[in-house]
């Protein structure tokens, strides 16, 4: 008998299902492709834009989701909140996550009013009222799943800053999604209005948050040289620009 796993890219519920039934007298092997640095989807960015990862320590994959989320909430949410940034795109990979990110924010006595969320649940009505919303700025904040974004694939106009809750698993989502921070002031936008104007010349920022847990898709994003780097390092933060 024998057991072969093929996959586009590597995933670690795959490596670990290969690990756990993959079982031979003559031993097991598994093949994979580094990525050059100049193969990362990263080189496909247009837009200037300074782009922070931030390593999030995690004990066990189990509780990955429930550090991202502390990390989130205590120090993230705060700064959204105090500065009032607007059009701010939160993409989450998990659906399990964009709930619970959902629910902190509901709960929450200021956010709850603050936030519209597009996922691939949402009909079309309530997609086209909440883009409208967050591209006017009437909506600071934009939760955004990745499956939404996987069979839609939505240009999210008015998007100035992006927080990555997570990294996603297609490489080439992290482009996309960045690109789509060459933002322009629309027709709604006071530019004689001091905060407005201040918004619109504030520039695009990204900042991406990942566990060591997530080797397989920041290799994929950084290619192999430089995750080895960021996932064994002794700094927590790095930074790359376009």
């Amino acid at each position: 008998r024998q057991l072969i796993l093929v996959s586009r890219f590597s995933d670690p519920y795959l490596l670990s299902t290969f690990s756990r039934h993959a079982k031979s007298i003559a031993g097991r092997m598994k093949l994979r492709r580094k990525v050059p640095a100049d193969e990362a989807s990263i080189c496909n960015v247009m837009t200037k834009v300074r782009q922070v990862f931030q390593r999030v320590p995690c004990e066990s994959f189990n509780v990955q989701g429930d550090k991202r989320l502390k990390y989130f909430t205590s120090v993230i949410l705060p700064q959204l909140l105090r500065t009032k940034q607007k059009h701010t795109l939160v993409y989450i990979p998990s659906y399990f996550d964009f709930v619970a990110v959902r629910n902190v924010l509901l709960k929450h006595d200021i956010a709850s009013s603050h936030f519209v969320s597009i996922t691939e649940y949402s009909r079309t009505t309530e997609v086209t009222r909440g883009r409208t919303r967050f591209l006017q700025g009437r909506k600071r904040i934009m939760l955004y799943t990745g499956r939404a974004h996987f069979f839609m694939r939505h240009h999210i106009k008015g998007t100035k800053h992006l927080i990555m809750f997570g990294l996603p698993e297609h490489a080439e989502f992290y482009p996309e999604l960045l690109n789509m921070l060459s933002w322009r002031p629309s027709s709604t936008i006071d530019e004689d209005d001091e905060k407005d104007r201040l918004d619109i010349e504030a520039p695009a920022s990204c900042l991406n948050i990942f566990t060591k847990y997530d080797a397989h898709s920041l290799e994929r994003i950084v290619g192999t040289k430089h995750s080895d780097r960021m996932l064994k390092g002794e700094k927590s933060t790095y930074l790359f620009s376009s």
